[in-house]
């Protein structure tokens, strides 16, 4: 389970929760449905998709290393674990970053 914790401000909660009531709708509309407005419900769906995952932003997944120490996966870049704490031998990622 992630417990990653997003923010967002008033307008884009707004903007969020109209894109996740179109999905829905068009969700609805899939198995069997004719063409809504020109488009098939299955191009509809795609496009509301794609608004939402772009809202969303979420970037690429960072690259990560396991600890030494505790076995955990840590950031590649990260000079101690998050989770024992214990300082993490440099990488080359984190050479560049100090560079």
């Amino acid at each position: 389970m992630n417990n990653l914790m997003l923010s967002f401000s008033g307008a884009d909660l707004s903007k969020l929760r109209t894109l996740v009531t179109a999905v829905e709708k068009e969700i609805a509309l899939v198995p069997g449905a004719t063409a809504v407005k020109g488009a098939s419900p299955r191009a509809a769906l795609d496009l509301t998709w794609s608004r939402l995952v772009e809202m969303l932003d979420l970037g690429t997944e960072p690259e990560m290393r396991t600890c030494p120490a505790c076995r955990q996966p840590c950031a590649v870049g990260a000079s101690r674990c998050g989770h024992c704490w214990v300082s993490l031998p440099p990488t080359k990622a984190r050479e560049k970053l100090a560079a």
